[in-house]
């Protein structure tokens, strides 16, 4: 059983598993793709990394062309191919594909989740970082697709047992104009309603795009499925919830049952 499994792939998960494990923390990060670590919405995307973050570190490596956005444009491939190197030198983590089907419970206590592919992940802590990706429903001109971005799946087994165990979700719709080279689309997706969450605070600042599901213990829940967030915001709320949850580790004695 590791410490932390986090579920998603995006910013908000990819600053969580590399904040942790840099902390010495057993973590795994759970992806549908490995291909797809660190995805912007389209092939360029304006945006100012917040620091301290994998981003402002791999930042100068996806920089675009400078005339672009203000100096600002970052470059989708080059990014997810550096945060994809960052990430698998970590030796307390771990980066595996699959596909998250269901929670695992145990009681009034999420241990971790089930797979499509069959084995479980067992985890102390558990993370939901799937983004845009509950349920969603991507629009293409006429065409709808069962995706969360351009030909990424999305996560329905997941949002309907998140449903079946009394968690409230409410739809949210984003619009990307695209650019020359994505064509632009939209996305429907579910995020947690506000209640759901108990609020994250760090060095008494409550972080916008992160919380603790209130419905079981050991369940968390950063990025945009926790709100309505964008990059930058839900990549510092993965920076932030990496702080908090390394300082509840820190607490445990080695024979406390799993539980934050």
């Amino acid at each position: 059983m590791t410490e932390v499994l986090v579920v998603g792939g995006g910013a908000a998960g990819c600053e969580l598993a590399w904040g942790l494990a840099r902390r010495g923390r057993a973590a795994v990060l759970l992806t549908t793709s490995l291909d797809t670590l660190y995805a912007l919405p389209a092939d360029t995307w304006p945006a100012d990394p917040p620091t301290a973050t994998l981003w402002s570190r791999i930042a100068a490596e996806a920089a675009g062309d400078p005339g672009a956005a203000g100096g600002t444009a970052q470059r989708a491939g080059p990014l997810r191919r550096a945060a994809k190197r960052e990430l698998e030198r970590l030796e307390r983590l771990r980066v595996v594909q699959s596909n998250a089907t269901a929670l695992w419970r145990v009681g009034e206590e999420v241990v971790g989740v089930r797979t499509w592919e069959g084995p479980p992940a067992r985890a102390a802590v558990t993370v939901l970082a799937v983004g845009s990706f509950l349920g969603a429903r991507l629009a293409l001109g006429p065409v709808v697709e069962h995706a969360g971005r351009l030909s990424e799946m999305a996560y329905d087994d997941l949002r309907d047992d998140l449903l079946a165990g009394g968690v409230r979700l409410r739809r949210h719709e984003v619009a990307l104009a695209g650019d020359a080279v994505t064509p632009p689309y939209r996305v429907t997706y579910d995020v947690l309603e506000a209640g759901e969450l108990a609020p994250l605070v760090v060095g008494g600042r409550t972080v916008v795009g992160a919380g603790r599901v209130r419905r079981w213990r050991g369940l968390w829940c950063v990025g945009a499925c926790a709100g309505d967030v964008g990059l930058e915001a839900a990549a510092a709320a993965g920076r932030d919830l990496a702080v908090h949850l390394d300082g509840v580790l820190a607490l445990r004695r080695p024979t406390d049952a799993p539980r934050a």
